[in-house]
Order: C-alpha cells, then sequence, then structure tokens
C-alpha cells in the first residue's frame, strides 16, 4: 500500500513540474511584426517635387485656310527657319481677287450713289428713306468689300516674328477649303522656361530672381530671370509654375529641351530644381 502512495506522489510531482516547464516557456505569436514608427512632423525634402525645366516658346501660330483655293507657292518645309516678313505660303486667289475688284467697283458705285442723294435731299428733291436707303446700301458695299480685303491678304501668309517651321500641313497644288490648318510656326528667338516649385519658396522668389539652368540637351549652362508666377498654387503637390526667360537670348536653344535649374538665393542650400 505503501508503494501505491509512493507512486501516485511521484507522479503528482512529476506532473506539476512538467506543467511549470510549459507554462515558463515563452508564447509563440503569430501576429505579424509591428511596422517602424513614422516620426511624427516630419518635413518633405524641398526636391520632392519633379526635378524638370521645359524650354518653350514664347509665341506659337497654327494657319488655317480663309478659303478654296490650291496652294500656290510653299517655299518652306518642317524645320525651315526664316525671318519676319518672309512669305511662309501662298494660295492661288485669282477668283478671290476678281470678286474683289468686282466688290471695290460696286463700293465706288455706292458711295457716289450715297453723295448725290446728300445733295438732292438738300435740295428737297428726295426723300428721307430714298436717303437712307442710299446710305444703307453705301455701308452694305464697303463692308462686303472689307470680308473680300482679308480673305485676298490671307492668301499670303506672312510670318509674323523670327523663327521655324514646326509642321507643313498641306503640299504644294493640294487644294484646301476654309478651316483647314496650313502650317505651324514658332519663335525660336524669345523662349521661355517652366517649371513646377514649391509653394513654400515663394517666401524668397519674386520676379525678377535669377537662376540658372542646365540644359541637358546640349550640356550647357543657361541664365535665366523670372518673368511670372502662377497665382494658383496646385492643391495636391503644392506647387506653383513660374516662367522664366533666358538673358542673353541662346541661338543654341529650341523649343522642347529641357535640363534642371539651380536658384541660388535659396537660403536653404543649392536651390537645385
Amino acid at each position: 500500500m505503501d508503494i501505491y502512495k509512493s507512486l501516485i506522489c511521484l507522479f503528482l510531482l512529476f506532473s506539476i513540474s512538467l506543467s511549470h516547464a510549459v507554462l515558463g516557456q515563452p508564447a509563440t505569436s503569430t501576429l505579424p511584426p509591428s511596422l517602424p514608427s513614422v516620426p511624427e512632423n516630419t518635413e518633405s525634402p524641398e526636391g520632392n517635387t519633379p526635378e524638370y525645366v521645359v524650354i518653350r516658346s514664347s509665341n506659337e501660330a497654327t494657319f488655317s485656310s480663309e478659303t478654296t483655293a490650291s496652294v500656290a507657292l510653299l517655299p518652306v518645309k518642317e524645320g525651315s527657319i526664316f525671318h519676319k516678313g518672309d512669305i511662309l505660303l501662298q494660295l492661288d486667289c485669282r477668283s478671290q481677287q476678281a470678286d474683289l475688284e468686282k466688290a471695290q467697283a460696286q463700293e465706288d458705285v455706292a458711295a457716289k450713289a450715297w453723295d448725290s442723294a446728300k445733295k438732292l435731299k438738300g435740295y428737297g428733291s428726295i426723300s428721307e428713306f430714298e436717303l437712307i436707303k442710299a446710305e444703307s446700301e453705301a455701308k452694305a458695299a464697303a463692308a462686303e468689300l472689307d470680308k473680300l480685303k482679308v480673305v485676298v491678304e490671307k492668301c499670303v501668309i506672312i510670318a509674323p516674328f523670327n523663327g521655324a517651321v514646326a509642321d507643313v500641313l498641306v503640299h504644294p497644288l493640294e487644294t484646301v477649303k476654309p478651316g483647314d490648318p496650313l502650317l505651324k510656326i514658332v519663335n525660336t528667338e524669345n523662349l521661355n522656361l517652366e517649371i513646377q516649385i514649391p509653394s513654400t519658396w515663394l517666401t524668397w522668389l519674386r520676379v525678377g530672381s535669377k537662376f540658372s539652368v542646365h540644359v541637358n540637351d546640349i550640356n550647357k549652362t543657361v541664365t535665366a530671370t523670372v518673368i511670372r508666377i502662377n497665382p494658383q498654387i496646385e492643391p495636391v503637390s503644392q506647387t506653383v509654375k513660374i516662367i522664366g526667360t533666358i538673358t542673353p537670348p541662346d541661338p543654341a536653344l529650341r523649343p522642347g529641351m529641357s535640363g534642371q535649374a539651380s536658384f541660388l538665393d535659396n537660403p536653404k542650400g543649392t536651390g537645385k530644381h
């Protein structure tokens, strides 16, 4: 009997020791490890906006036809350089010229008829209605003449500035209709720089601020001046667009080139953007 009691006591002691050993082990967690905490009030770096400057033409134009005619003269091609006053394209507007001459004759007759009506009215030979009718016909004839003058004038496209042809949209002898695009030109002398800067830079950046731009396409650095600041801030990126001009103009630059800008007035460092 004593032997049985001893065995039972040993079994109980073994069970208690085993339970303590199991409970003493650290529990294994099935949860994923926690992510590192993000420090609060961390300011984004000044350079987190696109470090990109693009060169754009300050002036460009796309010409369209004002009438139905064929292309009589097209001395330029895509990429052609031209000067202000050069003929870029000429339409065959002989029919429109004839209409203009006819309108000129009709306007002369109507103007003389109005002058005669005013004299006759002074003598009391015609009524007020006849005078008003003569005046109306003279003005209508003058308006038609002005309309045809515009059509004939636009049969010849003359360069309004120095620049280059960006796109030619017609061919010689091709017939075009009113509204058909003819060619696109860009000013290659007065170029602008566009760049998005952090809105916080407005505390020190002003119209007239100087900055330099390294142009990637020609591996050259040029000097520029801020000439305009967009009054509206982009709410998502908290950036604002500024426009600069290159001083002095560089003939090697072309619209569409790009690079990086450096603002020496930036109080937070090099000012690269």
